[in-house]
């Protein structure tokens, strides 16, 4: 039985539930230990991040909610910060925000800007991630899929967050390989190096249930391959829920848990008085 889950969100951002219906939720189904990483602010106009004025509300919550809770469950505060591909980096506002985390997560959630001003994001439609492919990558699948691998590497190396988001979020769009085909050498070899690097960063590579909620089995990330790749490479992982409902608290763990221990995953990294320590599965 796995009892945590590090990658939760909240009305605060695009969650449908309070704080503390998911607290109360983590509560209900067992969860010991919890981390809230609502989406960090973005230097341009979204629908599915916090506001920059909402976060220090955020912040004092999640530390209130944890005190009144300390006797069931432990909260951690964190969020999930966006890296940028363009500029191999993130905003000045995530940099001065993670002094003030117990963890955060870091994930790649955009293509780029497109001719029309507007931000192609990787996880939206398919029509929007060929949109976005098109303009940003001159319509080559490939070019960009490349990119994503060595910037999510980059990142691991050179922002060092606690977690690594849904590495291989890329997929979700590309039902019966609409847009790429995983088994072939260039995209293997453009996830294994990024594999390399994020094992150097001392990162730790999520297993992430919430695209199954949402889109089916297909949407586990990272794909079974991937699984045993981090595995031999001896990359530490944690099982979230990328909860966005109470409903998704801890969504098909059981059924995760059997595939992880049956690729050979004997542990998950979770928190622990404030640090990060392994716990057998």
């Amino acid at each position: 039985m796995v009892h945590s889950n590090y990658h939760i969100h909240s009305n605060y951002c695009d969650g449908k539930n309070s704080l503390e219906e998911m607290v109360q939720a983590a509560v209900q189904e067992g969860l010991t230990s919890i981390g809230f990483t609502g989406h960090a602010p973005l230097p341009y106009e979204n629908d599915w991040t916090m506001k920059k004025e909402t976060v220090h509300s955020y912040m004092d919550e999640v530390r209130t909610l944890a005190e009144k809770y300390q006797e069931h469950i432990d909260i951690s505060l964190g969020m999930e910060i966006d890296y940028f591909l363009d500029t191999e980096d993130i905003s000045s506002d995530s940099k001065a925000l993670i002094p003030e985390l117990d963890f955060f997560i870091g994930s790649i959630h955009t293509i780029g800007k497109m001719k029309n001003g507007l931000m192609a994001d990787i996880d939206h439609t398919p029509e929007i991630f060929e949109a976005g492919v098109k303009d940003c990558f001159d319509g080559s699948v490939p070019a960009f899929i490349q990119r994503y691998y060595e910037a999510l590497g980059n990142m691991a190396l050179t922002i060092q967050p606690d977690i690594i988001g849904h590495m291989d979020i890329i997929k979700k769009n590309n039902a019966d390989n609409r847009f790429f085909d995983d088994q072939e050498p260039w995209y293997q070899e453009a996830a294994g190096a990024c594999l390399d690097k994020i094992k150097a960063s001392g990162s730790i590579i999520e297993v992430n249930t919430g695209g199954m909620i949402r889109y089916g089995d297909r949407c586990l990330y990272p794909e079974r391959w991937l699984m045993e790749e981090i595995l031999e490479k001896e990359i530490p992982i944690t099982l979230n829920g990328d909860s966005h409902t109470t409903e998704g608290i801890r969504y098909a763990y059981e059924d995760v848990l059997a595939l992880l221990k049956k690729v050979g995953f004997k542990a998950i990294m979770v928190r622990k008085k404030g640090g990060w320590a392994e716990e057998s599965i």
